[in-house]
């Protein structure tokens, strides 16, 4: 039976991120994933460190995320010094465009609400108009619908399968134990330890991270826990490369470092069917052309499906359970967007059990509220 301190179960961005910031505390932490056969969010990521949007009605998140984007810096160079791998990471700020008048003046009272319910009132995100995105964005007109955007300087993107390797070559240099293709069958709870048995082998721990997606609900469930989640596909269009256009990503649609559109994305409920289809592939490159009309003469080479992970108000669940200590679950849909937190905040909540200030609003006890 192998054993070690901590053992994390999901090996997407989130289970990395934080087996990566318990490893630098020098914590023997292993890490089980049940590989390809299975849809990856991470995988499929559309590859956005974003604050937009995130946060109504709940300040601790919009801090949350705010906080999580300001050390995506220093989180990027430590990662980079230990493995020489460039995730293109890029913070120019982002938009989310409004197609006409009255979708602009929705957009500005969410901004505005936001910026009313956060700590001090400072919500770094404006609404601009027109003329004031043309000017930023000199290379590609604007199409005739685009009435205005909101625009964060925070916001950024990154290639998400860099992103991934860069971490497990990470964990690699400290020493980690990696088990792919291990899909966990059980999760028992005995004198204080688990026993994490796979159809491969068994496995014994002090302490257990559930941080494997739609895996959590039946996991968590063994260990006295009720996580409501959910898988929700979106699809995304790749077009071919070409010369850089757009600096600012939009939350629909980025221009990669190597020249290609990355055009997104849908908001299916289809259980869990990562397939694509010409209908909904059709309404996103409507409009994508409905911003950029320019980009017609672009080819598409590639789409796909993948599956978010959410829960009901579309927040993190973060938890440690009561009947059994020292299992912890991990869960939210801004993986990348929250990484810098969940391997440098998460990693010591859960190594060190101080938890930290206002996390009782990730609570799943919100959802019998």
């Amino acid at each position: 039976m192998e054993s070690s301190d901590i053992l994390v179960i999901g090996g997407g961005i989130i289970g990395a991120s934080v087996a990566y910031g318990m490893a630098k505390q020098g914590v023997e932490v292993t890490l089980l994933d049940q590989g390809g056969s299975t849809p990856s969010a991470s995988r499929g990521n559309f590859g956005l460190t974003w604050v937009q949007g995130k946060g109504l009605g709940m300040p601790r998140y919009a801090e949350w995320t705010l906080d999580a984007v300001q050390a995506w810096p220093e989180f990027l160079e430590d990662l980079e010094e230990n493995t020489g791998i460039c995730v293109d990471f890029d913070q120019p700020g982002g938009f989310e465009a409004c197609l006409g008048e009255e979708e602009w003046r929705r957009r500005k009272a969410v901004v505005d609400q936001v910026r009313q319910e956060s700590v001090d009132g400072n919500y770094d995100c404006e609404m601009l108009d027109r003329q004031t995105m043309q000017e930023m964005i000199p290379k590609l007109r604007l199409g005739k619908t685009v009435y205005g955007a909101s625009f964060s300087p925070h916001d950024g993107h990154l290639n998400p399968l860099a992103l991934l390797s860069s971490l497990m070559a990470a964990l690699k240099n400290f020493g980690f134990k990696f088990f792919p293709e291990n899909q966990v069958v059980s999760v028992s709870f005995r004198n204080g330890c688990f026993e994490i048995r796979t159809a491969k082998q068994r496995f014994s721990t002090k302490k257990i991270v559930l941080a494997c997606g739609l895996g959590i609900k039946s996991l968590a469930r063994q260990v006295g826990m009720d996580i409501p989640i959910r898988p929700q596909r979106g699809q995304i269009l790749v077009t071919e490369r070409t010369h850089p256009l757009l600096l600012h990503p939009f939350v629909t649609l980025r221009q990669t470092r190597e020249g290609s559109f990355m055009i997104g994305s849908s908001h299916e409920e289809v259980n869990l069917d990562t397939g694509t289809t010409l209908e909904v592939m059709h309404k996103i490159a409507r409009h994508a052309l409905q911003l950029f009309p320019e980009l017609s003469t672009l080819q598409l080479v590639r789409c796909w499906g993948a599956l978010r992970i959410l829960t009901p108000d579309n927040r993190p669940v973060y938890v440690e359970s009561e009947s059994c200590p020292g299992a912890f679950v991990v869960t939210s849909h801004s993986g990348i967007t929250l990484a810098p937190l969940h391997a440098a905040v998460l990693s010591k909540w859960i190594v060190e059990g101080t938890t930290p200030e206002g996390f009782e609003k990730f609570h799943p006890g919100r959802f019998n509220a």
